[in-house]
């Protein structure tokens, strides 16, 4: 099959091009009514240089929104639904449909101000003043753009361009005249700011919404023969061409007029500027209907998304279109609707800024979307357009974020609380996954990211975590409670993993594993969320257990717990010994151990007690069991089922009659709230006093593949005799008080900065003993040369030697000694962290050879 061939199934089926389908509304919405209505009062308020400011700093938002929407357009197959699909599909459903629904409002709601500005232009032009009058003629106008919308988006395309031909007439009209008029002197004097009440960023306000209309060809993805190309050359060209002529009106205005005059008569300037004055006009009613059609077009669309993708309920019944091109027809009568609401309400002041607040918050996320794309570092993000950094996109987010706050900060906080509203109602809405997002590509990105920062971070007792193998049975029903009872040992603090063996190989084998795990895993989401599954086919369960405590984590998060079920009593021999087995198998290679009982009467037991009764009892055990068990029992209390139990400790009697208040101690420093009761250390006191409780913890042994509980009670004959019980085996040595400069972290340091100056004085020594070693050579050579005539010369070297001979070897001596106390140290640090062991000094520097005394 060939490639063009295999391609033909993702074909888009449009019919726009770039010129029709984007550029054409989206310059002509930005060359709207701020250019004929209030670009003058900008420059007659603020000068020419704040003004051309002005249009760079907004300019600066469109530039950057429009190369973040080329970056995620040219990533992806660009569907209809324009900001709206683009946001979900990087973002999720929760960013998108809080952001398609606030905009497919403030696009319906558009219609109508734009069709108001229509209807006001041609009153005023008929001298008339009725605003009734102008309700009814906005009114016709928003039903015949529905009219128009209803036929199809390519007589729509066709109007465009008939709009554009007015557009353009009119501002040939004005060019004309405006070099006309230019005046040198009148130009120089609005070069400045003159005096007025105007700011800078009350005029940033003003004329903002100017370049926000850049996106309108972007709600057309749906009718684009190309989206991916069309959004991104259409998109740059109509933001390219729009800047150059506002750049071009700021200069003619700033030298056709005085301030004054600009900024008093800013309705009117451009027609008296203008070669034919009316034709201002014709560009005012061009601006108004380009702009209406353009938001009648796009904004039903968004609503046909939405309901495609069931967003909310009950809007599929818009996600039907008509005809070839799949036109919302229903939609657009949901948006013709609201646009004549919209009217009828007569003063849209109050709502207005809201509105602009909508757009600019869209603009801002398109460029956290992109942010959040390249950031994630998915491999799927192969974008055509290759002109993009994540600094230019969170750039644009934060511009966008600061124009919110310029323009009106009320209205701002107003649509914030929207945005965060429809966000936190479709995240409990819990709206089914229809697409993969970047979010998982973002997690797993963090996620590497933080286990290589995790991996540098020192570790110690301070905050030990469970991260746990459950190691759980066919059985559904005592599979679940150990995943239960695993996710109380767990705390809400650190990993699960339930695991399932199966014995065997082939392929039938492997088929069933795949099929088992993915059950198990919709069992644990469902009895413990946040739960992993693993299913692993193995030669034997012993192997298995062996090969998955050893590889079983990433980076610095290692399995050290694994969690087994009490085997049956009547199970032959050979399966208790098989069973002491496996749990010696993870003893060996440093896992500890919990064996869960979780039989019928004692889970019943569990069940029926209210939650404000259940307890929890420790057989106190004075090792490092003995803290793992204290340390259990407190997370269990970290979990909904045991947070208003109580915790008692029973402590064996022993001869130290201070026992008692010494554990009291412990605990009390450990800030772990339980009672600590004296009992006797017999079989029967331990059976009578963990029967009491709710939940009880034992410590376990394993010798010699055998498992026993205190007094060497055989496990499984113990557990017949206790509530719900967790009989625990600690591999490693917890600290329940440690602090955070204590432990073997700080005695590791202190090892080392020990060893670091006993290294420093070794190296200090070396030098000393190597200057006295060969100042007392120099003195030899010196006798040497001395004539044995000359016995007072020789006899005064003679002594001269012997000092120096004697400084030296007790120079090494002090070296030696030093040497030694130096190796000991760093033994020390070795056997705290191996990694942090530093050479030592060379014990071979000196040979005793050299030393020759008298």
């Amino acid at each position: 099959m060939s490639s063009s061939k295999r391609r033909q199934p993702v074909a888009e089926g449009g019919t726009l091009g770039t010129f029709g389908g984007v550029f054409t509304p989206s310059i002509l919405t930005i060359l709207g009514l701020v250019l004929f209505l209030r670009v003058a009062y900008v420059v007659g308020s603020v000068g020419l240089v704040q003004a051309l400011a002005i249009l760079a700093l907004a300019t600066s938002v469109s530039v950057l929104t429009s190369i973040s929407l080329a970056v995620v357009a040219t990533n992806m197959r660009v569907r209809g639904g324009g900001e709206y699909f683009l946001i979900s599909r990087t973002l999720g459903i929760e960013f998108g449909g809080a952001v398609g629904v606030v905009l497919y409002l403030a696009i319906s709601v558009s219609i109508a101000f734009y069709a108001i500005g229509f209807a006001e232009a041609v009153v005023a032009a008929f001298d008339r003043d009725s605003e009734r009058l102008i309700q009814l003629v906005a009114a016709g106008v928003v039903i015949v753009l529905a009219g128009i919308g209803a036929v199809g988006s390519d007589l729509a395309t066709r109007l465009q361009y008939l709009v554009m031909t007015l557009l353009v007439l009119a501002l040939a009209s004005f060019f004309v005249g405006g070099i006309g008029d230019f005046d040198g002197a009148v130009f120089s004097d609005n070069v400045g700011s003159p005096d007025s009440d105007v700011g800078f960023w009350e005029a940033f306000a003003i004329f903002f919404p100017a370049v926000t209309g850049f996106s309108q060809g972007v709600a057309m993805s749906g009718d684009l023969r190309t989206p991916s190309r069309s959004i991104t050359r259409g998109t740059f060209a109509a933001v390219g061409l729009s800047t150059v002529v506002y750049v071009a009106v700021i200069v003619l205005l700033a030298g056709a007029a005085p301030a004054a005059v600009l900024a008093g008569e800013t309705t009117t300037i451009m027609g008296e500027i203008s070669l034919v004055e009316w034709t201002i006009l014709v560009g005012v009613l061009a601006a108004t209907l380009s702009s209406a059609l353009a938001s009648a077009l796009g904004g039903p669309r968004v609503l046909q998304r939405l309901g495609e993708d069931r967003v909310l309920p009950r809007l599929e019944v818009f996600a039907v279109g008509a005809g070839a091109s799949n036109n919302p027809r229903r939609a657009i009568v949901l948006s013709t609707a609201i646009a004549l609401l919209t009217v009828a309400a007569g003063d849209l002041n109050a709502i207005a800024p809201v509105i602009s607040m909508f757009f600019l918050a869209s603009y801002g996320l398109i460029n956290y979307a992109t942010y959040f794309e390249i950031r994630a570092g998915s491999t799927s993000f192969r974008p055509r357009f290759r002109w993009y950094d994540k600094r230019a996109s969170l750039a644009g987010t934060l511009a966008c974020g600061g124009a919110i706050v310029a323009i009106n900060p009320l209205a701002g906080a107003l649509a914030a609380l929207v945005f965060v509203g429809l966000y936190n109602y479709l995240r409990r809405r819990d709206v089914p996954d229809r697409w993969v997002d970047s979010s998982g590509s973002h997690h797993y990105t963090r996620a590497r990211v933080h286990l290589a920062a995790l991996a540098q971070e020192p570790t110690g007792d301070r905050d030990w975590r469970p991260c746990m193998l459950a190691f759980v049975p066919r059985d559904p029903t005592t599979r679940s409670r150990m995943i239960t009872v695993a996710s109380w040992l767990e705390g809400t603090s650190g990993f699960i993993t339930a695991v399932r063996m199966l014995e065997g190989s082939g392929p039938r084998l492997r088929r069933q594993a795949a099929e088992i795990e993915e059950d198990l895993a919709a069992e644990v989401e469902r009895v413990a969320p946040g739960t992993y599954a693993r299913v692993l086919l193995v030669r034997n369960a012993e192997s298995g257990v062996q090969g998955l405590v050893q590889a079983h984590g990433l980076g610095s998060v290692r399995a050290n717990m694994s969690l087994f079920g009490v085997r049956d009593l009547r199970g032959s021999d050979e399966d208790r010994e098989t069973y002491g087995r496996l749990l010696q198998t993870c003893v060996r290679f440093g896992t500890n151990v919990a064996v869960v009982n979780v039989r019928e009467d004692a889970w019943r037991r569990f069940e029926q007690t209210p939650v404000a009764d259940r307890s929890i009892a420790l057989w106190w055990s004075d090792d490092q069991a003995g803290h793992l068990i204290t340390l259990l029992g407190w997370l269990c209390r970290r979990h909904q089922d045991w947070e208003s139990s109580s915790i008692t400790v029973y402590v064996p009697r022993a001869d130290d009659a201070e026992e008692t208040t010494r554990i009291e101690g412990v605990l009390e420093d450990a800030r772990i709230k339980a009672s600590v009761i004296e009992v006797d250390r017999t079989p029967a006191a331990f059976v009578d006093a963990l029967a009491r409780a709710t939940l009880a913890f034992a410590p376990l042994r394993v010798r010699r593949a055998a498992a026993t509980g205190p007094f060497g009670a055989p496990l499984g004959m113990l557990v017949e005799s206790l509530p719900l019980a967790v009989m625990v085996l600690a591999t490693e040595t917890l600290d329940l008080d440690a602090e955070p400069d204590e432990g073997a972290l700080a005695e590791l340091a202190a090892a080392t900065d020990q060893a670091r100056e006993a290294k420093k004085w070794v190296d200090e020594l070396d030098a000393v003993a190597a200057g006295l070693l060969v100042a007392a050579e120099t003195l030899r050579l010196e006798l040497d040369a001395v004539a044995p005539e000359d016995t007072d010369g020789r006899a005064e070297l003679q002594r001269r030697v012997h000092d120096a001979e004697r400084a030296a070897t007790k120079a090494y001596r002090t070296y030696v000694d030093a040497r030694a106390r130096s190796a000991a140290l760093h033994d020390r640090v070795a056997a705290l962290d191996p990694a942090r062991s530093a050479a030592i000094a060379d014990p071979d520097i000196w040979r005793s050879s050299s030393m020759r005394a008298d």
